[in-house]
């Protein structure tokens, strides 16, 4: 019974010369159904790989936890060993963070500049695997500077370059109060693939930057790396155990809680409204259901004379209707595959055919336009299209059961 259901359900699939009106509306169903689910896939690979690409940058550059002296703390070597003997701490990079004013003699720019040792930077893979012009091993020298690509081309700074820092603090000498400052050579540019740090990011050296915002001995920012992001809070809590009087003590998500938040919050609205475009591709298949039933009405009356059941009858039509949404979602599975898969490619073929930037830095944080996929995201598409086109046709299908094939054969 099954496969004669099947067969019947198949040839009012097929159209014929009678029925390219409902054949068309059941074709706009699909291409909905399609589009809907194609878009979702997509949109939500982007938005997580954005928070990825975002989480990614943020923890590279200032680590899973961040410790800030509350006063001047001088042994910060002996801290630094203590928390290093924590379980589950990869690394432990002491710096110093200070806003400062970079010129070349032609462009002034502001800049946060970090300094750091050069063993702790080449630790920093952000940086030692993204370096684009110069090398990292003259960072040893006492007055070499390290700054971002975006940075270095917005000031027209090579290789080589004198680059003056200067502190927003006052010094008094015989002529008066003068703003500290420093000459540092140009050895190395990065790309972290952040526009916001790639264009106010400077690193130097520790020693010099201790001298250079007269903290001698002492630094203002311990970055913690730990191996396991799952165990952040345990770390966490050890540290501040031992140190919670003498540091601030944040972590990563903490520090980004508010930008994290509306990235969720913007991610599952944004599931919520395309899933509207699933729904109203879904009411255009109870519009070709019903108006096929009103054309099969005959066909329904002689079937339920020679004894097919109602719920064969209500399977048939049922089957009929789950074919437009089984196949809108496969194609709109596949699409979204494909262009997720392929969308830097897109992008950057976009951009050469329109020569307009479609994804800007300087708006979007990222360099390039990002996407992860997963698999329980794409696995709730699938299921959510399919529920909501399974259920637009139930009703038809109840209808065409419910017919009453006496008073149709009376009037035909």
């Amino acid at each position: 019974m099954f496969t004669t259901e099947l067969l019947i359900a198949w040839r009012y699939i097929k159209s014929n010369r009678r029925e390219k009106f409902i054949s068309a509306i059941a074709t706009f169903s699909i291409i909905g159904i399609a589009l809907g689910v194609a878009t979702l896939i997509i949109v939500t690979s982007v938005m997580n790989g954005f928070r990825k690409e975002f989480t990614e940058r943020v923890i590279g550059f200032n680590g899973h936890i961040t410790m800030h002296p509350i006063g001047n703390n001088a042994d910060y070597q002996g801290i630094v060993k203590q928390v290093s003997a924590i379980d589950d701490v990869k690394q432990v990079l002491p710096a110093i963070e200070k806003h400062a004013i970079i010129s070349n003699g032609r462009d002034v720019r502001g800049s946060l500049c970090h300094g750091i040792s050069p063993q702790d930077l080449m630790q920093m893979k952000l940086i030692a695997d993204n370096i684009q012009k110069g090398n990292l091993t003259d960072f040893s020298v006492e007055d070499s500077i390290v700054v971002g690509e975006a940075l270095a081309k917005r000031s027209g700074l090579f290789i080589g370059d004198d680059v003056v820092v200067m502190v927003p603090e006052l010094d008094e000498t015989g002529l008066g109060f003068v703003p500290r400052k420093k000459t540092f050579k140009l050895v190395a540019t990065f790309k972290s693939g952040m526009h916001e740090y790639d264009m106010s990011v400077t690193f130097i050296p520790l020693e010099m930057s201790q001298k250079l915002f007269k903290m001698h001995g002492r630094v203002n920012a311990i970055s913690v790396f730990v191996n396991d992001l799952l165990k952040i809070s345990d770390v966490k809590s050890q540290i501040e155990g031992k140190f919670g009087e003498s540091f601030d003590i944040t972590d990563w998500q903490k520090s980004n809680s508010q930008f994290m938040k509306a990235v969720e919050i913007e991610r599952n609205v944004m599931f919520l409204i395309l899933t509207l475009i699933i729904l109203v591709a879904s009411f255009n298949i109870i519009s070709c259901m019903i108006m096929l039933v009103k054309d099969k009405e005959k066909d329904i009356a002689i079937l339920r004379t020679i004894g097919l059941a109602r719920t064969s009858v209500s399977r048939i039509f049922f089957m009929t209707g789950a074919f437009v949404g089984v196949s809108g979602t496969i194609i709109g599975t596949i699409l979204g595959l494909l262009f997720s898969m392929n969308i830097q490619k897109i992008q950057a073929l976009l951009e050469s055919l329109m020569n307009v930037q479609v994804f800007s830095p300087e708006v979007y944080f990222l360099t390039h336009l990002p996407s992860l996929l997963r698999p329980i995201d794409v696995l709730v598409t699938v299921i959510v299209s399919l529920l909501l086109s399974c259920l637009s046709t139930l009703y038809p299908a109840k209808k065409a059961s419910r017919l009453n094939p006496v008073e149709i054969l009376r009037y035909a």
